[in-house]
């Protein structure tokens, strides 16, 4: 048994596949009122297409039996610095229809100005746009997005840069607006493929740049370039200028890109707020209103709070709010918020400095973020506030205050270890008080509130911003956004950086309170191509490729739509590994061929079930190699899988991962 579990785990590598792109699965669905029913439906629309493709693939391989089988092509891979996360291309979804005299992505338009949203839009996460001119390519941002329920094991995706790097030559510059992670987490794995061209940022993005690159080894080969607000730099047909805004972290900015067409303005993400954190910078309000005199021709704005109503929280609030949680708390206090919340972090150590305790970091993103932002003069505390967790225990629970991660309920942050009393230096117990200062990340709701379940379990008091107003959100509500355009006065506006719904609220409201004409509200999606002139913007029609980039951290290999296919397989219905014994020379079938199963049907109870899937596999086997005896293995493979698939699905109403497993002897 234990010769066959290592072939089990062997065949997994060697299974054949013929499955649907994760793009085709993950195509977005018109924007609809009833969200909730959009999903459903398209769950079924999913369904179906892939039952679709896997009867499909089953009558290609049926006609093909006796003829030369010829792999699919595959699609080119990308290795990832050795050690680092893998990524492989996911295969291409369904193109556009673009008109026939539209000009193509590629083509480099004499005179007009292109903008293309490589990510960002129709979801919340993985921020990329790029803004050319004829021969000159700059691009903002280049972040990754956290994966989705239905990406299995995927620990990032990240934008799709084909279009860039069939045109790396032209581009002269990358652009960073802040240092969150949905908007510089993607340099690691994309910049060396655009062969490492300048990058910008302020001092304190740059350092957290610097951190993840020094994690790749990569540093040495960044051409990097920390600038100041106030800078103006040239760079090919485009004179770049910076702007503060307010957001939840230090040294955010937006900026206005002034091209031979016109200017154009992109926010990055923000709010207005007078009385932010003491390292927070607030929005540089009289640049932002000189724009409205300067023509502008088109706002690229956020619109992630659209639809919320009113004038975000300000950071003034949250901190008296978390000051009197820490002053009133009787016991241990445990605080958890995202590490790149500077303006938090310091307000917590204000606090703990005040009413006497010492800070603890639990998390390893926690303790770099604070080490980096104290390095470069960006937190302030004194130099024995903050002990080594290693130490907490020596203080009594009244001058304790442990600051973690884990406030999105991940798996494996220090919280959520905390809560399965799993965390090496600190157990939960009763009288024990807790804060989530963070908003739930759309998605992350479920794990959030099974944290926060097994924390009341061992006796803890658990306080969310649904008790106290312990978070506020970095981006601005209706009331800001408005602002913002009625400032800036643009021609057109372009909202961008967040789901459709978001971004058609921000354009109906331009239209219902700023007198936007419709005309003047450009929807765009991922990968389409917005072409500029001197008067106008407008989609040209046609788009460049936006597929699923897929971050594996296991780092043993890249893991495309097969592999995503695969385990939503395996989890839906489980494995099937069939073992086929034949002799080294003659290929004959030396036994009926074993069956391993995993997660499909218990053995000892499905006795007939197994030895008429032996049977099966057997004859197919004999067949497809009576019909033609020089058969390639991967066409016998496939031809006994879809066999099988065939028994398990009319027989059992079943589809587990069948992998087919040929061993000679």
């Amino acid at each position: 048994m234990d010769k066959i579990d290592e072939w089990m785990n062997r065949a997994f590598e060697e299974a054949p596949s013929e499955k649907p792109s994760t793009s085709e699965i993950k195509k977005k669905q018109p924007f609809s009122k009833n969200k909730a029913k959009a999903v459903v439906e398209q769950k079924k629309q999913v369904k179906k297409q892939v039952f679709k493709k896997k009867r499909h693939a089953e009558n290609k391989v049926q006609k093909n039996i006796g003829k030369k089988y010829e792999p699919r092509k595959q699609v080119q891979n990308h290795k990832a610095p050795q050690g680092q996360a893998s990524k492989r291309k996911i295969e291409k979804g369904v193109k556009s229809v673009a008109p026939k005299k539209a000009p193509k992505a590629t083509e480099i338009l004499k005179g007009k100005l292109k903008i293309i949203p490589i990510g960002g839009l129709d979801e919340v996460g993985k921020n990329m746009t790029a803004i050319e001119y004829e021969n000159d390519i700059i691009v903002i941002d280049m972040g990754f997005e956290f994966p989705s329920e239905d990406l299995f094991g995927v620990d990032y995706v990240i934008p799709d840069i084909s279009y860039l790097e069939e045109n790396k030559k032209r581009i002269k510059g990358i652009f960073f607006t802040h240092g969150h992670l949905d908007h510089i987490g993607g340099v690691p794995y994309i910049l060396p493929e655009l062969d490492y061209p300048p990058i910008y940022a302020t001092r304190l993005t740059m350092g957290l740049i610097r951190k993840r690159s020094d994690e790749f080894k990569q540093t040495k080969m960044m051409k990097m370039n920390v600038v100041d607000p106030k800078e103006t730099i040239k760079i090919g047909a485009f004179t770049v200028n910076m702007f503060r805004v307010a957001h939840s972290i230090p040294d955010s900015v937006g900026f206005t890109i002034d091209t031979p067409v016109g200017k154009i303005v992109h926010t990055g993400d923000f709010k207005f707020d007078d009385a932010p954190a003491r390292n927070l910078n607030k929005a540089d309000i009289g640049k932002i209103e000189k724009l409205g005199t300067d023509n502008v021709l088109a706002l690229l704005c956020e619109s992630t709070n659209s639809t919320k109503e009113g004038h975000s929280m300000s950071e003034k609030k949250v901190g008296e709010v978390l000051d009197d949680v820490v002053g009133e708390t009787k016991g241990r206090l445990i605080i958890a918020s995202f590490s790149s919340q500077i303006g938090r972090i310091q307000q917590v150590l204000d606090s703990a400095k005040k009413h006497g305790r010492n800070v603890y970091v639990s998390g390893r993103s926690m303790r770099e973020n604070i080490n980096i932002s104290a390095e470069l003069g960006y937190l302030h505390f004194s130099g024995n506030l903050i002990q080594d967790i290693k130490k907490y225990k020596k203080d009594a629970d009244n001058k304790t205050l442990i600051l973690t991660t884990g406030s999105q309920g991940e798996s494996v942050s220090a919280l959520t270890r905390m809560a399965n009393r799993d965390h090496p230096h600190v157990r939960v117990k009763k009288g024990d008080t807790i804060v989530l200062s963070a908003s739930p990340i759309v998605g992350n709701e479920k794990a959030i509130f099974t944290v926060i379940n097994n924390l009341i379990k061992l006796g803890a008091t658990v306080i969310h911003n649904k008790i106290k107003d312990v978070h506020t959100s970095g981006h601005g509500k209706r009331d800001e956004l408005k602002r913002m355009i009625d400032m800036v006065k643009p021609r057109f506006l372009v909202p961008i950086h967040g789901e459709y719904y978001m971004r058609h609220e921000l354009g109906n409201m331009a239209m219902q309170e700023l007198g936007f004409s419709e005309d003047r509200i450009v929807m765009i999606e991922n990968g389409e191509v917005l072409v500029g002139s001197k008067d106008k913007i407008v989609k040209s029609g046609e788009k460049v490729e936006t597929k699923y980039i897929l971050i594996d951290g296991t780092g043993q290999g890249q893991k495309g739509s097969d592999v995503q296919f695969d385990r939503q397989m395996m989890s839906e219905n489980g494995a099937l590994v069939i073992l086929i014994h034949v002799s080294k020379n003659a290929g004959r079938l030396k036994k009926t061929p074993d069956i391993v199963s995993r997660g499909f049907i218990y053995m000892h109870e499905s006795k007939e079930i197994t030895e008429e899937i032996a049977e099966i596999a057997g004859e197919a086997y004999r067949s497809v190699k009576k019909k033609n005896p020089k058969a390639e293995r991967r066409e016998i493979k496939a031809y006994v899988k879809q066999t099988i698939d065939k028994y398990t699905r009319y027989k059992l109403e079943r589809r587990p991962l069948i992998i087919p497993l040929i061993i000679e002897s």
